[in-house]
């Protein structure tokens, strides 16, 4: 995502969605707010739990990492058809 000034404290960007983000420019930058393989937002601590363990939201480790997990580990991650194939519900 292009982030942009947009107050002060905070930056703006828009989402592919269509929808515009603001988030707070003295945020914690190692975790970022849309999962990298989904890019669905995350939220709560099963998102953040996951993140930590898996670099993903908590949908995308139980869908790909838990059960791939030794390819995982090494490297292996869904194509991008694949992960948009199976969220094509989640994302309308």
């Amino acid at each position: 995502m292009n982030w942009k000034p947009y107050t002060k404290s905070r930056e703006i960007s828009e989402h592919p969605g269509g929808f515009y983000v603001i988030r707070p420019t003295d945020r914690e930058v190692s975790k970022p707010i849309f999962c990298p393989l989904c890019n669905y937002i995350m939220v709560g601590e099963f998102d953040k739990d996951s993140y930590k363990k898996f670099e993903c939201c908590d949908s995308c480790a139980t869908i790909w990492a838990y059960p791939n997990k030794e390819k995982w580990s090494q490297g292996w991650r869904p194509t991008t058809e694949e992960v948009m194939n199976k969220y094509k519900v989640r994302h309308t």
